[in-house]
């Protein structure tokens, strides 16, 4: 029963689990970008354009070390600043088709990985639980 399961250890499990499958996909990309760059690129795709400030505080880092960041993405040509239209004195960054290209490669390359992953060492049944329960998993991540 639900209330039987220990919920500390059930959190324990998921975030090795969690933990492990994040740093073997960071041990496997074939893309010469950085994870906070990476970062930068897919929030700019899920959500749209956003500041200096508004990354920094998803990212969990200082304003500064965002400029460095969004620096070097800018200086590639992946993203581009605009003038925000709610204050003068502030700028947008967005993607450019080069930086969602670049995004979308590195998330194709990824999900490929993953599928042969669980074809190769997964059972039917196996692949059901991990589809069932990612929906499950993205959710407590909104709460964290």
């Amino acid at each position: 029963m639900a209330d039987e399961i220990d919920v500390e250890a059930t959190a324990a499990e998921l975030r090795r689990a969690v933990g492990q499958v994040k740093r073997r996909m960071r041990n496997s990309r074939s893309s010469d970008l950085s994870a906070p760059e990476s970062s930068v690129l897919s929030r700019l795709d899920r959500n749209g354009p956003d500041n200096i400030t508004g990354l920094a505080r998803w990212d969990q880092v200082t304003p500064q070390t965002m400029g460095a960041t969004v620096a070097a993405l800018e200086a590639r040509g992946f993203i581009e600043r605009h003038p925000d239209p709610d204050d003068g004195r502030r700028f947008l960054l967005s993607l450019t088709p080069t930086g969602a290209s670049q995004l979308h490669d590195i998330r194709d390359a990824a999900t490929n990985n993953i599928a042969a992953a669980l074809k190769a060492h997964l059972s039917p049944e196996e692949i059901r639980l991990i589809h069932d329960a990612a929906p499950l998993i993205e959710r407590v991540a909104q709460y964290l």
